[in-house]
C-alpha cells in the first residue's frame, strides 16, 4: 500500500477476495447426496476445517472462538456446542433467540446459518445467511475444532 493512501478493502474482505480467486476445485456434494436432500452430519464429517476458517471471515467481525474471548457485537461461541442457544454469560440476547428453546447442533447451527432469521424470527442476528450447503458444513467442521467441541 502506498504511504498515506488508504485501501477501500478491509483485511478480512481482501482474504475472502484473495481465496474466491484461489485455484483448485470448487467442493462438491458428496455421491448420492443432493443440495437440497443431504445429510449435514456426513458433509460436517467430510468437510475441510481450513475452507471453514476462511468462510468464518464473514462471521469474525462480529464472534471471537476462543476460551474466554470477548464478546463482540455478536456473542463468544466458545463451548456452545451441545448447549442451548442464548447461554453465554454477559451477552444480552434476543428475547426470540432465549425462548427459542434451540440447542445446537450440526442440524440446528447449518439451519441458523443459512438464514437466522427464517429458524428464528426476530433474532437480532444481522445477517442474510449463506446459501450453500457445503460452505455452511466447512464453517461447522472450523467451529467444532475452534470451540472446544471436539
Amino acid at each position: 500500500m502506498l504511504k498515506g493512501k488508504r485501501s477501500i478493502f478491509s483485511v478480512p474482505a481482501l482474504a475472502l477476495l484473495v481465496s474466491a480467486c484461489s485455484p483448485g476445485e470448487p467442493p462438491q456434494m458428496p455421491a448420492g447426496m443432493d443440495v437440497d436432500d443431504y445429510d449435514i452430519d456426513a458433509l460436517v464429517a467430510a468437510a475441510d476445517p481450513n475452507r471453514g476458517r476462511t468462510q468464518f471471515i464473514l462471521c469474525q467481525s462480529c464472534h471471537s472462538l476462543s476460551e474466554g474471548g470477548p464478546h463482540k457485537v455478536g456473542p463468544n461461541l466458545w463451548g456452545f456446542f451441545g448447549n442451548q442457544a442464548a447461554q453465554a454469560p454477559g451477552f444480552n440476547f434476543s428475547n426470540a433467540l432465549r425462548e427459542s428453546g434451540i440447542v445446537w447442533t450440526n442440524e440446528t447451527l447449518d439451519a441458523f446459518i443459512e438464514r437466522p432469521s427464517d429458524l428464528v424470527p426476530g433474532n437480532s442476528m444481522v445477517f442474510v445467511g449463506i446459501r450453500n450447503p457445503l460452505d455452511r458444513a466447512a464453517i461447522i467442521a472450523y467451529l467444532k475444532q475452534e470451540t472446544g467441541a471436539e
